[in-house]
């Protein structure tokens, strides 16, 4: 029975226990072997990566983890093989097959060395990081904002993004340099090389190039076009830098980089058409140049439709304005007719009146003056009655004294002193009395003259009067008229700019839309398929009538009809 305490002579160093399983370790795994393991953690070592990996299926595991050593050399090939921006942190969570080297180190203890990876890795990898990059162009915004553009409303200036002497280039290169031979665009051409060594930086400048303005005009429409090829020559439009540039452009770029069997690419995924080839890429430039003209078209149409209602629309609002301004003016000249009618009347009433007026002061002073000449003779003829009168009774009454008196003589002599101083008195008096009687006579005529001097005036003024206020009756009536005709200069003068209004819109419409229709023309001449045949093309269809698109599909056909310009011809297939 072996005893339970150990043996101190028979024990051996920490180290040597060490060493013996190295070299077990190293007798037993001599060479490299590939694992399948699922990649736990990355940290940075010098001159590589520090990788632990585990088990892949956890509910099986056997065993903890293995920490490996992954040189920069083996990442870096795998990057030129992928033409990605690959880092070792991308392997974390990954199951990769790996070759791994295994030894056992008497101080770091059991641990490999990575020296390949796997194949297929490069595909995972690849999927990986396209969608990491598609993730940050979602954050920053960036991967629907092509899609986001407003289609062009006319495209007239195109640049193409192409590599250089590639087959798909040649083939649009004729179709778009037709259509620039019949004036219906402006091509410019950008060729880059798609493959290689800084491809993507390459391509991402030319886009850039090719959104620029060119003679103060930024292109309508950008074609990114490579063609045909192998699909490990894709890899540079996967880049991201070359996704932000078409992913900023501010046009629409149209891309078609390869045969639908080859997949989308980045450039795809961010680009505002994408197709699979440049021929159909082509084809939708036609189908956005044809859209216009014949949305031109039917906006003639409508134009002319809109212009007809519009024309005939206002003439009856117009034929009512305008017998509503005659109404008005008449009614208005009617008024004034009346009004004018009226202060005539006044004034003629009032030049009756004055005339009346007149023609009794005239009588009153014929009446006046007769009066006067009839007063004044009998006054004087009454006086001389009186005095002579007086004279007879003197003299009676001096014969009846002289007949009394003894002294007849004296008394007679007296009397008839007397007599004669009475008669000088008399004729004193008669002479002042027939004086006072003129001047009286003057006086009163001076006063019926000045009264009739005044009342002259009184009248002269009341008709000056009369006569002002139908001069001002007459001004009003003008400027009633003056306004009557100004208000039917203005509605001519509305009717007329407005019609001026209506028929430049319409020239302006009708020009805009005969030279949308032209330029549509033209776009619909250029993409005549009869003029495409001329070219040398043909259309080949089976005998059902589908379209022959392929050598297969025209070896499968009993009969090929092959359309050109000019007429058709049936042939059969040659069999390889």
């Amino acid at each position: 029975m072996a005893s339970s305490s150990p043996d101190p002579d028979a024990a051996i160093p920490l180290g040597h226990l060490l060493q013996r399983a190295s070299h077990a370790v190293a007798v037993g795994l001599p060479d490299a072997v590939w694992v399948v393991a699922a990649v736990a953690a990355v940290k940075p070592a010098r001159g590589g990566h520090s990788v632990e990996v585990v088990e892949p299926d956890v509910s099986r595991a056997v065993a903890g983890l293995l920490r490996t050593y992954l040189p920069d050399g083996v990442i870096e090939k795998l990057r030129r093989g992928t033409e990605l921006p690959i880092a070792a942190a991308d392997l974390v969570g990954m199951t990769i097959v790996v070759r791994v080297a295994v030894e056992l180190h008497p101080r770091w203890g059991l641990s490999g060395r990575i020296l390949t990876l796997g194949p297929g890795l490069e595909e995972s990898l690849a999927k990986r990081a396209l969608d990491a990059t598609v993730a940050r162009l979602r954050r920053d915004g960036l991967f629907d904002r092509q899609r986001l553009l407003p289609a062009p409303r006319d495209v007239t200036r195109v640049t193409v993004v192409h590599p250089p002497a590639a087959a798909g280039w040649a083939d649009i290169a004729r179709e778009l340099s037709r259509w620039m031979e019949i004036g219906l665009i402006t091509m410019r051409s950008i060729p880059v090389p798609f493959e290689g060594q800084g491809a993507a930086a390459g391509i991402a400048a030319a886009v850039a190039r090719a959104t620029a303005a060119v003679d103060g005009a930024k292109p309508d429409l950008v074609l990114l076009c490579r063609g045909g090829g192998a699909a490990a020559s894709l890899g540079s439009l996967d880049d991201e830098a070359l996704a932000r540039a078409i992913a900023t452009a501010p046009v629409p770029v149209v891309t078609g980089l390869g045969h639908a069997s080859d997949g989308k690419t980045l450039a795809d995924m961010v680009s505002a058409h994408p197709v699979d080839t440049p021929s159909k890429a082509l084809s939708l430039v036609r189908d956005l140049i044809v859209t216009p003209a014949r949305r031109a078209r039917a906006d003639h149409a409508a134009i002319l439709a809109a212009v007809s209602t519009a024309v005939e629309r206002p003439a009856p609002r117009l034929a009512a304005l305008e017998r509503l301004a005659t109404a008005e003016a008449l009614r208005q000249v009617e008024a004034t007719s009346q009004r004018l009618d009226r202060c005539w009347g006044a004034v003629r009433e009032a030049a009756e009146g004055t005339r009346g007026r007149l023609t009794r002061v005239d009588d009153g002073l014929d009446r006046m003056a007769a009066e006067i000449m009839r007063t004044s003779p009998s006054l004087v003829a009454r006086t001389a009655s009186e005095l002579a009168t007086l004279m007879e009774a003197i003299r009676a009454r001096a014969r009846r004294l002289g007949e009394g008196a003894d002294d007849g003589a004296r008394h007679i002599a007296v009397a008839a002193g007397r007599a004669a101083s009475l008669v000088d008195t008399a004729d004193v008096e008669v002479a002042t009395l027939a004086r006072t009687a003129g001047m009286a006579a003057a006086a009163h005529l001076d006063r019926l003259v000045a009264e009739l001097d005044g009342l002259a005036r009184s009248v002269r003024e009341r008709g000056q009067q009369h006569v002002t206020r139908a001069d001002d009756g007459a001004a009003v009536l003008g400027g009633i008229e003056a306004s009557v005709a100004g208000t039917l200069r203005a509605q001519d003068g509305a009717v007329a700019r407005l019609r001026e209004t209506i028929e430049t819109a319409v020239d302006r419409h009708v020009d805009a839309a005969g030279a949308a229709l032209d330029h549509a023309l033209a776009t619909l001449d250029g993409a005549d398929p009869v003029r495409v045949l001329r070219l040398g093309y043909a259309l080949v269809m089976d005998g059902q009538g589908r379209v022959v698109t392929s050598v297969a599909a025209a070896q499968a056909a009993s009969t090929l009809i092959l359309t050109f310009a000019d007429g058709t011809i049936a042939v059969r297939p040659t069999q390889p």
